[in-house]
């Protein structure tokens, strides 16, 4: 192996050369034809980067390490949103199944609107796209109920 640092998009996604490298053995009988012949490519470009200094035309510029870092951050930052729409959508699944049990309506349309509007003066604070957030929550909101109905059922 050798080592490799730069991202590379193949097929319209986020390949980390080192992460390829480790799983290609296992999961290359996955990929199409076209996509292994991409990912063959890309590892023989950056093998040539590095042992040999060459660089094919198609291959973008060194990335810098400070890029790579905050990439990392952003990253993590990802990971972390993701546990926390999973950690919201166990609560609200509880929600669910005691609004079921209650045989209350899935929507509460007050708190909703409610919700809404704090979620737009916090997104006002934090200088964010309120529309943005607005649309983001809403289909969050629009998840939570359809998961709601199933405990209708």
């Amino acid at each position: 192996m050798f080592p490799v640092r730069e991202l590379a998009y193949i097929s319209g996604e986020l390949i980390r050369p080192s992460y390829l490298v480790r799983g290609l053995r296992e999961n290359i009988a996955k990929y199409s034809q076209e996509r292994r012949f991409a990912i063959a490519w890309f590892i023989l470009c950056t093998f040539l980067s590095h042992v040999c200094g060459v660089r094919p035309l198609m291959q973008s510029q060194q990335v810098p390490d400070e890029l790579l870092a905050l990439r990392d951050e952003i990253d993590r930052i990802d990971n972390e949103l993701i546990n926390l729409l999973a950690e919201r959508f166990s609560v609200t699944a509880k929600v669910g199944q005691l609004k079921a049990k209650n045989q209350l309506d899935s929507v509460d349309p007050v708190r909703e609107q409610e919700k809404l509007e704090r979620l737009r003066q916090l997104a006002s604070d934090k200088s964010l796209n309120s529309d943005f957030i607005l649309d983001l929550f809403q289909m969050v909101f629009g998840e939570v109920v359809k998961n709601h109905r199933t405990f209708l059922k």
